[in-house]
């Protein structure tokens, strides 16, 4: 996951102000998997792509910007 990309998340779950343990509980998803996909350790299943982007009411592609760009 790209520098850019874990930057945008972080800033929208603090613009948001709630903590890695309050995001995956209100996801459910556990806290470790949210730490990893913010420091760029693991990335989200396209399920938990639109959860997070319909959570903070943005899109996939302005959440994750350079996620078209990835090699399948």
């Amino acid at each position: 996951m790209s520098t850019r990309r874990r930057e945008q998340f972080r800033k929208y779950r603090n613009q948001f102000q709630i903590s890695q343990r309050q995001l995956s509980l209100a996801l459910n998803v556990s806290e470790s998997h949210i730490r990893n996909i913010e420091s760029g350790r693991g990335n989200p299943d396209v399920k938990l792509l639109f959860k997070i982007a319909n959570y903070f009411g943005t899109t996939a592609e302005d959440l994750f910007p350079d996620l078209a760009d990835e090699q399948v």
